[in-house]
């Protein structure tokens, strides 16, 4: 069994670090704060193999997955005139719709893709109906993947996402403001699925993938892995396993992909009381463990 320590997360601030350490040989801890000042907040707690700061709902999460993108959207716009965002399809997309209509200035909102249907584009009109077109973000700043065969498509968004300007590439891979991703009940993320080639790539560097078979593009794990701040969407009981599998730390290398998703500054995960639930009783198990040793 894979170690892993948890502590409190001391402040609520957004962009506060809540750092936790893998501790080989120390048996898991079982800490937990109750956050009775966040109406819809009612657990926060840090987790590691990767390091996750976890935040339990007791609802609907849409209005903090807009909270958040605003303070980071805000301070990177007053840090360097831009934010730049990627972000999948779906319910969490959706969610930016609710987004104030004065959280930032939206003219400086730069729109990425985490991964794309080549020729449908079903992630780029979905942004555009959640939110794009309601809240004024220049469709010039809303940067679709295009057309042509799969590895042209990703050759030419890698070099993209390498060259554009509210993008940080100080470092050896492009670093994205934030991400949003979803997850599915087995584990997969954007488009990289649990024991596929493209996530067993990761680590080699690349930023794109171009997937012949579905005709789609994909960000890499490296890639997500390089954003400064990234939200992991997890919320449903269909999703509990996965949550307790990613959480607990007792997964393989390669067979939940959301797992492995541990941003440059912070990586938080969004869940319910269902989506938590299966992860409840592992540390109730371990609970009554301790308590017979």
């Amino acid at each position: 069994m894979k170690s892993v320590v948890r502590s409190l997360v001391l402040s609520s601030v957004v962009l506060g670090s809540a750092w936790g350490l893998i501790a080989p040989g120390i048996a898991p801890g079982i800490r937990r704060q109750s956050l009775v000042a966040m109406s819809e907040c009612v657990e926060e707690f840090t987790i590691t193999r990767e390091i996750k700061a976890v935040r339990v709902f007791d609802g609907d999460f849409a209005d903090e997955i807009c909270d958040m993108v605003m303070n980071v959207g805000s301070a990177m716009i007053e840090k360097k005139g831009s934010f730049s965002l990627a972000i999948p399809g779906g319910s969490v997309v959706t969610a930016l719709g609710r987004l104030d209509d004065d959280a930032f200035d939206f003219d400086k909102m730069h729109v990425f893709f985490c991964n794309e249907q080549i020729g449908e584009n079903k992630c780029y009109e979905g942004a555009l109906e959640s939110f794009v077109e309601a809240k004024g973000v220049p469709l010039e700043n809303v940067h679709g993947v295009g057309e042509g065969e799969p590895a042209e498509v990703a050759e030419r968004y890698g070099n993209l996402l390498c060259s554009h300007p509210s993008i940080d590439n100080d470092g050896a891979l492009p670093s994205i403001d934030m991400v949003l991703l979803g997850t599915g009940a087995d584990g997969h993320c954007g488009s990289l699925y649990p024991n596929s080639p493209e996530i067993k790539q990761t680590g080699s560097g690349k930023l794109v993938y171009g997937i012949d078979e579905k005709k789609s593009v994909a960000m890499s794990m490296d890639l997500f892995c390089a954003a400064k701040v990234g939200i992991v969407s997890a919320a449903g009981a269909g999703r509990s396993e996965m949550v307790a599998k990613a959480l607990s730390g007792e997964f393989g290398d390669w067979d939940c992909p959301a797992a492995l998703v541990d941003c440059r500054e912070e990586t938080y995960w969004f869940v319910d009381e269902d989506s938590i639930a299966d992860f409840n009783d592992i540390e109730e198990d371990l609970e009554d463990e301790e308590e017979g040793d």
